[in-house]
């Protein structure tokens, strides 16, 4: 008896617009969807200027590394001139550190 409804239904065209309403309906919630989270091609993330951000960065680790190395050679010295001797490696690499981050951000404002 079931199996003459189900196969009575799918004579009838019932069954086959079900599904296209609901195929119509998954449609525009995939389209969304798919508008929702849909990313943008940003100049600035692309892989040449991605590369040559690493590299500048790497030039400048090369740059602070020999600061660094020196602020931790001052930690024998008597407690008095090693503190005077940190606090000018700390100001010298703060710079550094804060000319990294202006050279980092003028090429990310030149690439616009």
């Amino acid at each position: 008896m079931i199996y003459l409804l189900v196969k009575l239904k799918w004579n009838t065209g019932e069954h086959w617009k079900t599904n296209l309403s609901i195929m119509e309906s998954k449609e525009r919630q995939y389209l969304q969807q798919y508008s929702n989270y849909k990313v943008m091609y940003i100049p600035e993330i692309s892989h040449g200027v991605l590369v040559e951000m690493a590299e500048h960065r790497k030039d400048m680790d090369k740059e602070t590394k020999p600061i660094l190395d020196m602020l931790r050679s001052y930690q024998d010295l008597p407690p008095a001139l090693a503190a005077l001797a940190i606090e000018d490696k700390k100001r010298q690499y703060d710079a550094a550190e804060k000319y990294l981050e202006d050279v980092l951000q003028s090429a990310l404002a030149s690439s616009e």
